[in-house]
């Protein structure tokens, strides 16, 4: 398991209910994903938004507030703020990690592994590299982030047709993210690992851990806390969104 940005990845879904280079087209299922279907009906576009192509400074206006994070606010300084993370979410609705789009949000420090009883484990200090994520999506108001995307919409609905998906709309595509990463499971204890492919990095000794996704691998690897943190603050961000969860 290679290094990652995955905590961008969450971080940017939390504030990114609020504002996201395209990426690969990764195609979604038209329909709504089970039980997250939003009985809600969005609020009529206002007539004051920009077209997408010149959106990055109300996107960035609209989620200033967000947070104070640093390496958020450097984030928002790039160009195609919306178009950026609309990919990000479709990567990882699709159980992918968008790397190359989120990757200034990698933490610096390395994946740590250990020896216990004879099997190479995951080192629960190296959760700790993940810490300030975990800290960044709590501070996060949810109802906040609900409101700044239900506002911008309509430019995330433009930029989702960009990637090629005219039949599911941004929020159908968030709550398809969310869904995906609300089915890791929380794991307690060793989690064993053996060798990666071609003895590069690691995968879970468990097949059914390397069976799952990898937005789902790399969500785990936050260590549980962590992890059940960022989950509890996207459950809350898609139920302000309407969500049914």
């Amino acid at each position: 398991m290679n290094k990652s940005g995955i905590w961008g990845v969450i971080g940017l879904l939390i504030a990114g209910a609020a504002v996201g280079v395209f990426g690969a087209r990764y195609f979604l299922g038209a329909e709504p994903a089970p039980g997250l279907s939003s009985p809600v009906t969005a609020a009529p576009a206002p007539s004051n938004l920009p077209p997408l192509e010149n959106s990055d400074a109300l996107a960035r206006e609209k989620a200033a507030g967000l947070s104070s994070d640093l390496s958020f606010r450097e984030w928002l300084q790039l160009d195609s703020v919306i178009e950026r993370l609309t990919a990000a979410i479709n990567r990882t609705a699709h159980g992918q990690v968008p790397r190359d789009i989120l990757a200034p949000f990698s933490p610096q420090e390395k994946f740590k592994v250990k020896t216990a009883n004879g099997r190479v484990v995951i080192d629960p200090a190296g959760y700790a590299r993940y810490d300030k994520v975990a800290a960044f999506a709590v501070s996060v108001n949810a109802l906040d982030a609900a409101n700044a995307f239900t506002y911008l919409l309509p430019l995330f609905d433009a930029a989702q047709r960009g990637l090629g998906e005219p039949n599911t709309s941004a929020k159908e595509a968030l709550f398809t993210a969310v869904r995906e990463l609300l089915a890791a499971p929380v794991l307690e204890g060793e989690i064993a690992l053996k060798a990666g492919k071609k003895g590069i990095g690691w995968a879970y000794a468990d097949d059914k851990l390397e069976a799952l996704s990898p937005a789902q691998k790399q969500l785990i690897r936050l260590g549980p806390k962590n992890q059940a943190l960022i989950q509890l603050k996207l459950r809350a961000i898609a139920q302000a969104l309407g969500a049914n969860l």
